[in-house]
C-alpha cells in the first residue's frame, strides 16, 4: 500500500486547523463552566465544595473514559473516532445548558466527560503520523492553542452569560462540536509510524503492524520506558496546581482583587496570552536545540519551564497589586504552557507506534486525575484556609515536577528514542543475515539511529512498486538563499534532482557550487528557502540526520583524517550503523571491491596515501554510508589523468547500481566523461542543459563558462 503522504507538511494545514479545533472543543467547557461559578453560585445556591466537586466530576469521567479510547487510538479509524466524540459533545454541551438542578448539571457533565477523552489520543497520535518527526515539537506548540482557545473564548461566554443567562453561553459553544464531527468525518487516515519511517528513509509501503497484545503486556510495556514514565508523573504532580488555575482564578481576582466577573474574566485571559506565547516559542526552541546537536533538548526546556513557573506564581498571587498580579501570571502562564509542546513530542519519541495512542491516554489518565482532585483540593483550602493561601500552598508542586523532568529523563531520553527508532526499522526491513550482492553500494539507506539496528537495502520483487518512486524528484529546493555575513552566495536558488543518474552541476569560481552541497548536507543552514528530500522537508534537519536519511557528502580538497588509519578513515562513515559490526564489515568489503588498490594500505596512515588514493578513501568513505543522494564536491582537484579516469569509472558504477549523484566539477570534460544530465549554475539560477552529448563540441560549456548563463542561447 503506497503512504498517502506524499507533499510537504505546508500541505497539511486544514488538518492541523481541524485537530486543533478538536482538541479546543475538548477543554472548553472546563474553562466555560467556571467562568459561570458565580451564577451558578446565585441560582442554585452551591458551596464552593459543591462547584469544586462539580469540575472534578467531569475531570474524573474523562480520567476513566480516556484508557479505552486510547486503545481505540491503537487499533480504530481515528478520525471517525473524533467524528462521533466531536457529535456527541455537542448534545451534551445542549443538555448543560437545559439543567435545572444539580443533579441534572452533574449527569450532563459526566455525559459530556465521557466524550471528551476520547480527542486528545486520536489527534496526538495522529499529529505523529502526519507531521516529520523533527518538526514534533513545533506541531504540537501550534496544538496546544487548541487548549488556550478555550481561555480566549471566557471573556464569550462571561458576555453571553451576564446578557442572556449563563444557559445561552452552553447553547452557542454546542456548535463547534457538530461542524468539528463532520469534518473529522472526511479526513483521510495516515499510516501509523509513517513519519518515523519516513525519518529513517525506510519503505513507505508497509504499515506498521496492528497491535494485538493484552492490555496489561501493553501497559507493561509501556511503564518500563522510564522517561515515559517520569514525564508522566512530572505532568501528574505539576496538574496539582495548574489544574485548579482555569477553575478558581476568576473568582480568585474577584475576591482579591475587586473585578465584576467580566472585568475577571477578562483578565484570566492573558492565561492564554502567556500560554500562547510559551507553547509557540517552546516548541521551536526544543526543536532548534536538537538540531544543534542537543538530543535531549525536548526534556531540558520542559523541565526548565516548569522550574520557572513556581517563582512567577508565587509572585502572583502573593502580592495585591493587580498590575503587577497579572503580569507575573502573564510570565508564570507562559512557563507553565510551554513545558507542554516537548512533552507531548517526547511521548511520541519514546513510544513505538502501535503503543502510542494507549501511552498518550495512560499519561492523560494519571495527569486528569490529579487534574480533578485539584479543583476539590482548591474548594476544601479555600473554605478552611482562604483561596490566596490555597494557591501559595499547592505552587511548589511546580518545582517537583520541573524537578523530575531535569534529574530523570535528560539521562534517559535517548537511549529510550534510539529504542523505537531501531524497533521501527526492524519492523520494516528484511532479515539481516541475507546474503549481500557485491557490490550492494545502492540507493537504498543503510539506516541505524544511535548505534541500533540498521536497515539492509530492500529487495522488489517485479510485482512491487517501490514507495518512492510516487515522488518523482528526489531532491528539490525553493528559493534558497544564502549568505556568509554580508556577502551573499545564493540568491533563491533553485533545483530538481530527479531519481536517478548522475548530475554534474557545472558553474565559474564563485558561484556557490560548493556551498549549495553544504546546504542540501545541512552542514550551512540557509537563511532562506524552503528544501526536500524524498518528500519529506529538511531544513532545520542536523547533518547528522540527514545522512541517515540517505544524504551523504564528499567535501572538496583531500577530506581525510591524516592521522587515522585507512580502515578507520572507512569507518567514519558506518558511524549510523557502529554497533552492527557484521554490517560494517559487508559494507568495508563492498568498498574494497570497488577500489581494490585500497586494501592493501588500510593499516597504513591516510596522510602518507597519494592524492588519488586520498580521494578513493574519501569517496569510499561516503559511500560506505549506502546513500539515496550523494554529493561529490571536486573529484577530479589535483589528480593525474589516469587517476582522475579510474574514479570517474567507479562513480559510473555506483550510478549504475542505483544510487543518484550530484556533482560539482571544475573540470567540464572530467564531468561529462560521467554526467547523465548537465545543470549551470550562475549567480541569480541553475540552468539544466541536458544529456552532455554534444555540449563539449558545440562549444556550449565554454560559451557559459566565458560570458555566464545570461549571455548564451540555446537550452
Amino acid at each position: 500500500m503506497r503512504s498517502r503522504l506524499t507533499q510537504p507538511s505546508h500541505d497539511l494545514l486544514p488538518v492541523m486547523i481541524l485537530l486543533t479545533a478538536a482538541y479546543a472543543i475538548s477543554v472548553s467547557d472546563q474553562y466555560l463552566l467556571s467562568t459561570v461559578f458565580p451564577y451558578l453560585k446565585a441560582a442554585f445556591q452551591f458551596s464552593d465544595a459543591a462547584l469544586g466537586l462539580l469540575g472534578s466530576s467531569y475531570t474524573v469521567v474523562v480520567a476513566i473514559g480516556t484508557v479505552p479510547f486510547g486503545v481505540m487510538a491503537d487499533r480504530f479509524t481515528r478520525t471517525k473516532v473524533i467524528a462521533w466524540a466531536g457529535a456527541i459533545w455537542g448534545a451534551a454541551m445542549l443538555w448543560t445548558g437545559l439543567a435545572t438542578g444539580y443533579v441534572t448539571l452533574l449527569f450532563a457533565r459526566i455525559v459530556l466527560g465521557g466524550a471528551s477523552p476520547a480527542v486528545v489520543p486520536t489527534t496526538q497520535s495522529l499529529l505523529g503520523d502526519y507531521y516529520p518527526v523533527h518538526q514534533r515539537a513545533k506541531v504540537f506548540g501550534i496544538y496546544q492553542i487548541g487548549q488556550l482557545i478555550g481561555f480566549f473564548l471566557i471573556p464569550i461566554g462571561a458576555a453571553m452569560a451576564a446578557a442572556w443567562g449563563w444557559r445561552s453561553a452552553f447553547f452557542f459553544f454546542a456548535a463547534p462540536g457538530f461542524i468539528v464531527a463532520m469534518l473529522a468525518w472526511r479526513l483521510g487516515e495516515p499510516a501509523r509510524g509513517e513519519q518515523d519511517r519516513r525519518s529513517q528513509s525506510l519503505d513507505l509501503s508497509e504499515q506498521a503492524t496492528q497491535d494485538t497484545m493484552s492490555s496489561r503486556e501493553a501497559y507493561t510495556e509501556i511503564l518500563k520506558v522510564p522517561t515515559f514514565t517520569v514525564s508522566m508523573i512530572s505532568s501528574a504532580v505539576g496538574s496539582i496546581f495548574f489544574g485548579g488555575i482555569g477553575v478558581w482564578s476568576v473568582t480568585f481576582l474577584i475576591r482579591y482583587h475587586n473585578l465584576t466577573v467580566p472585568q475577571a474574566s477578562v483578565a484570566t485571559s492573558l492565561f492564554a496570552l502567556g500560554g500562547l506565547v510559551g507553547a509557540l516559542s517552546s516548541g521551536y526552541i526544543a526543536d532548534y536545540l536538537t538540531y544543534r546537536g542537543h538530543r535531549s533538548a525536548r526534556v531540558l526546556v520542559a523541565g526548565v519551564a516548569r522550574l520557572l513557573g513556581l517563582p512567577l506564581f508565587y509572585v502572583a498571587f502573593s502580592v495585591g497589586s493587580t498590575p503587577v498580579m497579572l503580569v507575573f501570571f502573564t510570565f508564570g502562564s507562559f512557563a507553565i504552557i510551554a513545558a507542554i509542546p516537548p512533552l507531548n513530542a517526547v511521548t511520541l519519541d519514546v513510544l513505538r507506534p502501535q503503543l502510542r495512542g494507549r501511552g498518550i491516554a495512560l499519561h492523560n489518565v494519571l495527569q486528569s486525575l490529579c487534574a480533578a482532585a485539584s479543583p476539590a483540593i482548591f474548594g476544601f483550602l479555600s473554605d478552611a484556609i482562604g483561596l490566596r493561601a490555597a494557591f501559595l500552598t499547592l505552587i511548589p508542586m511546580l518545582g517537583v515536577a520541573g524537578g523530575l523532568l531535569l534529574v530523570f529523563t535528560i539521562r534517559t531520553y535517548t537511549t529510550d528514542e534510539a529504542k523505537v527508532l531501531a524497533q521501527v526499522a526492524a519492523g520494516s526491513v528484511p532479515d539481516l543475515s541475507a546474503e549481500p550482492k557485491h557490490p550492494q553500494l545502492t540507493n537504498a539507506s543503510a539506516t541505524v539511529v544511535n548505534g541500533e539496528t540498521p536497515a539492509e537495502p530492500m529487495e522488489l520483487t517485479d510485482d512491487q512498486e517501490s514507495p518512492l518512486e510516487a515522488i518523482e524528484d528526489l531532491l528539490v529546493l525553493e528559493d534558497i538563499s544564502f549568505s556568509y555575513g554580508a556577502i551573499q552566495v545564493l540568491f533563491e536558488t533553485n533545483l530538481r534532482i530527479r531519481r536517478g543518474g548522475c548530475h554534474a552541476l557545472l558553474g565559474r569560481n564563485g558561484v556557490g557550487k560548493s556551498t549549495l552541497l553544504n546546504v542540501i548536507a545541512g552542514l550551512l543552514e540557509p537563511q532562506d528557502g524552503r528544501a526536500w528530500f524524498n518528500g519529506q522537508e529538511i531544513l532545520g534537519v542536523p547533518p547528522e540526520q540527514r545522512a541517515r536519511l540517505g544524504i551523504t557528502l564528499m567535501s572538496g580538497g583531500r577530506a581525510t583524517f591524516p592521522s587515522l588509519s585507512v580502515r578507520e578513515n572507512l569507518w567514519l562513515g558506518a558511524y549510523p550503523f557502529a554497533s552492527h559490526k557484521g554490517l560494517v564489515d559487508e559494507r568495508l568489503a563492498e568498498v574494497l571491491h570497488v577500489f581494490p588498490a585500497l586494501r592493501g594500505h588500510l593499516n597504513q596512515s591516510a596522510g602518507t596515501l597519494s592524492g588519488g588514493e586520498q580521494q578513493m578513501m574519501s569517496l569510499g568513505r561516503a559511500l560506505i554510508a549506502g546513500p539515496d543522494l550523494l554529493l561529490i564536491d571536486e573529484l577530479s582537484m589535483g589528480l593525474a589523468p589516469v587517476v582522475t579516469r579510474e574514479l570517474l569509472e567507479a562513480v559510473r558504477r555506483v550510478v549504475d547500481n542505483g544510487t543518484t549523484i550530484l556533482m560539482v566539477e571544475q573540470s567540464a570534460a572530467a564531468a561529462l566523461q560521467v554526467a547523465d544530465d548537465v545543470l549551470f549554475m550562475d549567480k541569480v539560477r541553475i540552468r539544466d542543459l541536458g544529456p552532455p552529448a554534444g555540449l563539449a563540441d558545440a562549444g556550449v560549456i565554454a560559451r557559459l563558462m566565458i560570458h555566464g548563463a545570461d549571455h548564451v542561447g540555446g537550452t
